[in-house]
């Protein structure tokens, strides 16, 4: 059989779109990568690059060729990851995506914990409501909450919970403006939303089968939920958040539940990270502490 190096360096070059830059990655000499390269040429009877003074694409025969190089060079690196699990404790860094309000609410009282259990692992939380690019931005894992996420062939996505969104609104605003006695009701009433284009549409339901979908002008707009409540406990209007997030407001009185029998659509907590091959044992390490410990913190 040939050399299989001669594989790893071939799907190096078209991984980093160059010689130069693949020799930089992978610490040999870009003169030694043209040879090993052309010899496999040779030995094929194929050209597998059409190189130039400043650029370089597959032929056809490369594309092909590529494409299980890459599956050889991956089986590879996952068989030295998995003997490396056995002996390595998790290190290195983490890249984790959350949205805002879930970073806030249930990421940081339980981020001690797992820094505590794991102390050669570091993270790096980026808090934003923006959905990311794994690949791009090189993210290990990612929190979103959506009703639903779209199937894909590279991405793992684990229900770790999630709640319906409820109606609420302070005190002092419905003395002032009356309490809600059926959806309709809401149209005269000033609304808090979510960031949305035009008019907004609130889908309520029952726990019996009823729906209503209410469109509706918004007095204030705003994607976070934390401005939401505290703009809802000052009365400036009817706010419809995930239950969690206003439950603390609930209990202390300053937000009242308005029409309890209706409740908005329920949204998920999904976590999210690309199918795992050659995961690193830190990476493994933080999506079984989020799986066991962000469902203890929506039932607290």
């Amino acid at each position: 059989m040939d050399d299989l190096n001669d594989l790893y360096f071939f799907s190096a070059v078209v991984k980093h779109n160059g010689f130069s830059a693949a020799a930089r990655a992978i610490g040999v000499e870009k003169t030694r990568l043209s040879r090993r390269v052309a010899d496999l040429e040779k030995r094929l009877g194929l050209r597998l690059l059409r190189r130039s003074t400043r650029s370089m694409t597959l032929t056809e025969a490369g594309e092909r060729f590529y494409q299980q190089c890459q599956k050889v060079v991956d089986d590879a690196e996952q068989a030295y990851e998995s003997i490396a699990e056995l002996k390595n404790e998790p290190s290195g860094k983490v890249k984790l995506s959350c949205p805002v309000i879930l970073a806030q609410s249930y990421l940081a009282p339980i981020l001690s914990g797992f820094m505590e259990a794991y102390p050669k692992v570091s993270l790096l939380v980026v808090a934003t409501n923006r959905q990311i690019n794994f690949i791009e931005e090189r993210f290990d894992l990612a929190l979103r909450v959506t009703p639903a996420i779209e199937d894909s062939a590279s991405l793992v996505a684990r229900e770790l919970g999630g709640a319906s969104r409820i109606l609420v609104a302070s005190p002092d605003f419905l003395e002032r403006n009356g309490h809600p006695e059926k959806p309709e009701d809401l149209n005269a009433q000033a609304i808090i939303s979510d960031i949305q284009d035009g008019e907004v549409q609130w889908p309520l339901s029952t726990a019996d089968g009823h729906s209503h979908t209410l469109d509706l002008t918004p007095r204030l707009v705003t994607n976070d939920l934390r401005v939401q409540v505290e703009a809802a406990a000052d009365g400036v209007g009817i706010a419809l958040l995930p239950e969690p997030i206003a439950s603390d407001a609930l209990r202390s009185g300053e937000l009242i539940h308005v029409l309890p029998e209706w409740s908005g659509s329920r949204h998920t907590i999904y976590l999210v990270y690309p199918r795992p091959r050659g995961m690193l044992p830190s990476v493994r390490s933080l999506i079984d502490y989020l799986v066991e410990e962000i469902p203890k913190t929506l039932d607290d």
